[in-house]
């Protein structure tokens, strides 16, 4: 293998090349510093999407916890309304009594009004001569 020997234009070539990989490498190495701080940016998004999840999850206890106190609290709101319901139908029935008893005592008020009306009327009618 026969050994060729630089020239000029040979060394102008190989120092353009020089040259042109150290520009490469001087964007490949801002690139780099680029992706690096990228990544540290990614990093703390993803922390604080950890932290952001946490606080979702107690929050969601949370609400499970005042939901499961909604609930009893509505069962204990349900248990009162059907003891009003009950107490209001006892307490309608009580006043349908009462009232049948009201009825049946006027109608009796009446009737001895009418009779005691044709005693007096008897006892001081004028007597015919």
């Amino acid at each position: 293998m026969a050994t060729k020997r630089w020239n000029d234009e040979m060394l102008d070539q190989l120092a353009d090349s020089v040259a042109s990989l150290q520009g490469s490498m001087g964007s490949l190495g801002s690139s780099v510093g680029d992706v690096s701080s990228s990544v540290g940016e990614l990093r703390s998004s993803v922390g604080e999407l950890r932290s952001s999840v946490g606080d979702l999850s107690s929050s969601v206890g949370e609400l499970r916890s005042s939901v499961a106190d909604l609930r009893t609290t509505v069962d204990s709101l349900v248990q009162v309304v059907e003891i009003h319901q009950r107490n209001h139908e006892v307490a309608q029935r009580n006043f349908e009594t009462i009232s049948r008893h009201i009825d049946k005592t006027q109608a009796e008020l009446k009737g001895l009004r009418t009779e005691s009306q044709r005693i007096l009327e008897h006892l001081f009618r004028p007597q015919d001569p």
